[in-house]
């Protein structure tokens, strides 16, 4: 007797496969439509939160700076790797090469429609695995109910992000593991294989979710060790080589961002506040906890009629589809928590709450479902309806924001879904990022909400402008393709993402760099520094930036890795020294960095002079 049959036969979860049903068509309409109706929901509820996130730009600019055939880069002339997501950027840079649509727009609607296409796979995934024991039965929509009801689901069908593409892979993924218990033919498993081994090019820390499906396949097949293999090579080969192309052409072994957040670091205190930020608002626990009962008391149920070690043992492969979706979860949660969570309200525990809910987004009628659906519902209800989180916008802690309600009510629009709604109504956009692109040139701008600072940038700088700005998506978005863009956090900007972290903050948000190291680099020679900013600090950034050069790690080789034009030389300089690079960090204070990289805490003798012409009684 299969798992399903007999929980099924003892829990009312349904019926068994040798009754009678004469309403079979009917019974496969109404399958049909819990699977429509649901996917179609989020549609719409998508559609009417449709946004992008300032994230979200940052993609854009990258995708545009590709189609202008500089490559994957944010900046000309400067190899950094600002996109988290691999394959959503490439899949931007195909659909904007076939559409010629604006990125922007492009990124939310075709986000949109990964994630109800997602649901749909998801959905029928659920429902072959439990018709192919039970045949067609009445399935009732428990699981995809609680994601409905979810305010921040709405919100992240779109953002411009990667959101609805994980949830498309995640979907996949489920409905080819499902499939492999009838189909085990080489073309069933290998795709899977493959698609599972794209996790860590959809988001890397879905590579643990790419590990627990191909664990998942292997239980359900049992290949042979020769096969074995062969799955493996299957789903490693795609991402070892892009894996090889980024050492080798950014220098680094790990995005940008990931460096910047120090996704391997952890601080398990505000991440639990990011779980209870999520869970707390919507009473998240009371549906988790009605559907788990009903599983305990499934598996209760079934021990009682002779334990799980028997069919464990015969059923091992089905056994691990349906486990599979829980422990899988479980890590990624532990994960997120692990790190710290996210400044975004929920999105990163998003997925693993959908991977956690994919064996009972539907269920077979019966009377224990029918109860736990319904209860399900009213939660569902009050939640869609009045479950809201305790704040407008940005959170008392100033860590965790409402990130789409923040934009709206600050620009005043429904849906900002491009880059000129953001250019155009943002309120704290400073005019002084504008000015880069009317009518100046060579000049480096720093601006901030109270002010900005103009100064000459560096003749050798084949930028005609650079502009600095905390909103890197929209100061990107606002600074033409040649002009420099820079990123002082360091999801964009090669320097910053290797400062040393000296204490937690807002996820993305902690590593600022000191803006002398911006003059240092970008200023003119010749340029008088603005008031308020040391000659000193910005010479002894400028020293550490050229000194040590000779020696791998330090920052006058890390800036050459990203710089100097790529050759076959320079690749394999990359991938050698790839591993070292990322391990590499230095402190963000000018004479600490000056004492480590350069060995000194003395400036050269004159070498103030050298960089600056200064006017000595600014500075008295």
């Amino acid at each position: 007797m299969s798992l399903v049959s007999a929980l099924s036969r003892r829990t009312g979860l349904g019926n068994a496969p040798g009754d009678a049903d004469p309403g079979e068509r009917r019974t496969r309409r109404w399958n049909a439509a819990m699977i429509a109706l649901p996917s179609a929901v989020v549609l719409l509820l998508g559609y009417t939160h449709r946004w992008i996130s300032d994230d979200g730009l940052i993609f854009t600019r990258t995708v545009r700076q590709i189609l202008a055939g500089h490559g994957p880069v944010y900046n000309m002339g400067e190899r950094a790797e600002a996109s988290t997501s691999t394959v959503w950027q490439w899949l931007l840079v195909a659909m904007g090469w076939i559409t010629g649509a604006d990125i922007g727009r492009l990124a939310v609607y075709l986000g949109l429609a990964c994630t109800a296409l997602g649901y749909a796979v998801a959905l029928d995934g659920t429902r072959r695995l439990y018709q192919r024991s039970l045949g067609p039965r009445i399935m009732l929509p428990a699981g995809v109910i609680v994601l409905i009801a979810l305010p921040p689901v709405w919100d992240f069908a779109t953002s411009g992000l990667e959101t609805g593409l994980t949830t498309l892979w995640i979907a996949g993924c489920w409905w080819l593991l499902v499939r492999t218990l009838d189909d085990r033919r080489a073309r069933t498993t290998y795709t899977l294989a493959v698609l599972a081994g794209l996790g860590p090019m959809v988001r890397p820390d879905l590579g643990l979710a790419s590990v627990g499906f191909l664990v998942a396949l292997w239980f359900v097949r049992r290949p042979r060790l020769r096969s074995t293999f062969g799955h493996a090579a299957a789903a490693a080969f795609l991402p070892a080589a892009y894996e090889v192309f980024r050492a080798g052409y950014y220098g680094v072994l790990l995005p940008l961002p990931a460096l910047a957040k120090e996704a391997s670091g952890s601080d398990w205190r505000r991440g639990g506040a990011y779980a209870r930020d999520f869970a707390a608002p919507y009473a998240l626990w009371l549906p988790l906890l009605l559907l788990a009962a009903a599983a305990v008391i499934a598996a209760v149920l079934r021990m009682r009629d002779g334990g799980l070690g028997p069919l464990v043992r015969a059923e091992s492969g089905r056994t691990a589809v349906f486990v599979t979706p829980i422990v899988v979860a479980a890590l990624m949660a532990l994960y997120v928590v692990r790190v710290g969570g996210d400044f975004m309200h929920a999105r990163m525990l998003l997925p693993a709450l959908f991977v956690a809910l994919l064996p009972v987004m539907l269920v077979p009628a019966g009377r224990i479902a029918v109860a736990v659906t319904a209860a399900v519902a009213v939660w569902a209800l009050v939640c869609g309806t009045t479950l809201r989180v305790p704040y407008d916008g940005l959170s008392g802690n100033n860590i965790i924001a409402d990130e789409r309600a923040f934009y709206v009510d600050a620009m005043g629009i429904a849906h900002p879904v491009s880059a000129d709604d953001y250019l155009r109504h943002y309120p704290r956009f400073p005019e002084a990022v504008r000015m880069a692109t009317v009518g100046h040139t060579h000049v480096m701008i720093y601006a901030w909400y109270h002010g900005f600072y103009v100064t000459p940038l560096n003749p050798g700088d084949p930028a005609p402008y650079a502009t600095a700005w905390l909103n890197l998506g929209m100061s990107g978005a606002a600074v033409p393709l040649n002009g420099r863009s820079i990123d002082i956090l360091g999801l964009a900007y090669p320097l910053a993402a290797h400062l040393e972290l000296t204490g937690r903050g807002r996820p993305g948000h902690e590593k600022e760099l000191d803006i002398a190291w911006l003059f240092a680099e970008y200023a003119a020679p010749d340029a008088v520094l603005p008031p308020g900013i040391d000659p000193h600090r910005v010479a002894q950034a400028k020293y550490a930036l050229t000194c040590g050069a000779e020696n791998r790690g330090k920052i006058k080789e890390l800036q050459d890795s990203v710089r100097e034009p790529m050759s076959w030389t320079r690749f394999w300089k990359n991938l050698t020294g790839s591993y070292e690079r990322t391990k590499f960090r230095f402190p963000n204070d000018p004479a600490a960095a000056m004492q480590q990289i350069c060995g000194t805490s003395e400036l050269p003798d004159d070498y103030m002079k050298t960089m600056f012409r200064l006017d000595d009684k600014q500075w008295r």
